[in-house]
């Protein structure tokens, strides 16, 4: 009969891979199982199909049948190819796998916790004064009446104003030299919760300046909240770099932008004349950081300290349990492995590494050049007038001629560009690419810049209603191009061209440079405005030419390139060629 026939050649078939499998290994007998479910299947739908000698469509059916067995016979022996030493790829097993090689809920929270306490603080600092300037000016003529006897000029009130600005700069400084010290000592999260009590009294010592009547009082609480901002514009982002997974390592980076723009936008929006912009009610504007740390303290609480820190100190266990809290992973093999993987970069770093000191980075050609370049961006941010619009914005539109009490909310135009552009930034960092996005930055802002001078010398002469809205909308120009490059890509530059025994004090550099030339940016600027007017913007405007030009020849693209081959970009000076950007 047919049927038998067909039966007995697949049990031909099935002794012959019977005695295949026995000279295999143990791994391969699960083929044998396998085969016979094949055959007992295949038969019931032999049965099933109801296959006899007379049926005139057997010989098709049973060609179908012999044709989809041979498939799968296919479809067995692939996986053995690949347990016998084919060149087919192994793949890892899904359940080896992370889940979460991304965003996670408590990656989230932690990332929440660190910048709420360091960007929003650096930012609320940047952008609260400008709303209220007009109030702190009418305190400061109280105070020096009630001293003096006497009035003070309109221009000396503007000098106590920058200087009540700048100071925080000098203490951004200290913030920021003590920032790497104290973090590697007690710790990047204890280093956050001390960071804590000088924002704290800094915020008091602003509030009850007014009841007491003193400047001075003042001044010295903008210090403090300086020097809370320079350590937590070190320390927030090296909590972020040690627990976010490398593939979105660039995107929390950028998140320090966008936490400083939405705090900008806080402060503007609280300074607004119905809210806390009042003659009795302005002070109460400083005691919004003590907010920022009470959120910051609460949430730290239920977060863990960074698994790279702990492994520095020896604390495996704690750094397991850390990271695994971190990803919300529950497969300890995974933990396992990201856990050897610092291990053995930690171990490398120890090994390879060799100790410099802070003079190699002028004596060393090399480091010499990075250093230079570091600090060229950080002058840069500053010398193309990027942060003269927050804390003078107010000033430009009185002299484009807009009533004060108007410009408070012209100002918040400003502040949702930043906040949007800095938003962006979040997605398109890691895909454009730090160099382009600075030079994009820098001749964006020389084009805004020109146009702000302009308006401003023009609205002398002609006092026309639409020369403030071209102003207003130069200045929203100015931000956003601001935000873009200029305002964030500096700092990542310090991190991303130096090895880790070398970012030490390639960061301190960096910030020394960047809060000195704040604070001279803002000391100097009432004194050349009053002297030059509307002609400084334009020097800005220059300025940020002869910045990009310079950034086109020397700036190298760090994005997915490690310090070895930025470095060795730097040392060829073909950065701006355009195979070097990938």
């Amino acid at each position: 009969m047919l049927k038998d026939e067909i039966r007995k050649k697949e049990e031909d078939e099935a002794a012959k891979a019977h005695e295949h499998l026995m000279k295999s290994s143990d791994k391969n007998d699960e083929e044998n199982d396998h085969e016979k479910l094949v055959e007992k299947a295949l038969d019931e739908k032999v049965e099933k199909e109801g296959i006899s000698e007379n049926s005139t469509d057997s010989d098709e059916k049973i060609e179908q049948l012999k044709e989809e067995k041979e498939e799968n016979d296919e479809k067995d022996e692939k996986p053995n190819d690949d347990l016998n030493g084919s060149t087919v790829e192994i793949v890892q097993p899904a359940d080896l796998k992370p889940k979460h090689l991304g965003f996670t809920r408590t990656l989230l929270l932690a990332m929440f916790a660190a910048m709420i306490g360091t960007g929003a603080q650096f930012g609320y600092a940047l952008g609260v004064m400008n709303a209220p300037s007009e109030l702190i000016k009418n305190y400061t003529q109280q105070i020096y009446l009630k001293r003096y006897n006497s009035t003070i000029s309109e221009y000396k009130q503007d000098i106590l104003y920058s200087t009540a600005i700048s100071v925080v700069a000098l203490g951004g400084v200290l913030g920021g030299l003590l920032a790497t010290p104290l973090s590697d000592r007690f710790g990047r999260k204890t280093g956050l919760l001390l960071n804590n009590i000088p924002a704290v009294i800094g915020s008091v010592l602003m509030v009850l300046s007014k009841f007491i009547g003193s400047f001075e009082a003042f001044i010295v609480g903008r210090i403090l909240i300086g020097f809370a901002a320079g350590f937590g514009t070190n320390v927030g982002p090296i909590y972020i770099n040690e627990i976010a997974p490398i593939r979105v390592r660039g995107s929390f980076g950028a998140c320090f932008q966008l936490f400083v723009a939405m705090a900008v936008l806080l402060a503007q929006v609280l300074g607004l004349d119905i809210l806390l912009g009042r003659e009795h009610l302005w002070h109460y504007l400083f005691a919004v950081p003590i907010i920022f740390s009470i959120l910051q303290c609460t949430l730290l609480v239920f977060t863990h300290e960074t698994p790279k820190f702990l492994l520095q100190r020896k604390r495996r266990r704690a750094a397991e349990r850390a990271l695994k809290w971190f990803r919300c992973e529950t497969n300890s093999e995974v933990v396992q492995a990201e856990i050897h993987e610092m291990e053995a970069d930690f171990n490398n770093l120890q090994t390879n590494s060799t100790k410099i000191a802070i003079r190699d980075l002028f004596t060393k050609p090399l480091l010499r050049k990075c250093i230079l370049i570091s600090a060229m961006t950080h002058v840069a941010q500053h010398f193309t007038g990027c942060y003269v619009i927050f804390f003078f914005g107010d000033i430009l539109l009185f002299h484009a001629h807009l009533r004060m009490d108007y410009a408070s909310y012209a100002m918040l135009s400003c502040g949702i560009t930043y906040l949007a552009v800095a938003i962006s930034l979040v997605f398109i960092l890691d895909k454009v690419g730090r160099r382009s996005l600075f030079l994009y930055g820098l001749i964006g802002m020389a084009a805004a810049t020109c146009v702000i001078g302009v308006t401003i010398l023009k609205s002398r002469n002609i006092p026309l209603f639409h020369m403030i809205f071209l102003e207003i909308f130069a200045m929203m120009a100015n931000v956003g191009f601001c935000a873009m490059g200029p305002g964030a890509i500096p700092w990542m530059l310090s991190t991303e061209m130096f090895f880790q025994s070398e970012r030490a004090y390639a960061s301190a550099v960096a910030i020394i440079v960047n809060w000195l030339s704040m604070f001279f940016i803002i000391m100097t600027f009432i004194p050349l405005f009053y002297a030059v007017g509307a002609l400084l913007f334009l020097f800005y405007a220059a300025m940020s030419c002869m910045f990009w030009l310079l950034a086109f020849l020397v700036i190298p693209e760090t994005r997915r390139k490690t310090p070895e081959n930025v470095q060795i970009l730097v040392a060829k000076g073909t950065v701006y060629k355009s195979k070097h950007q990938q």
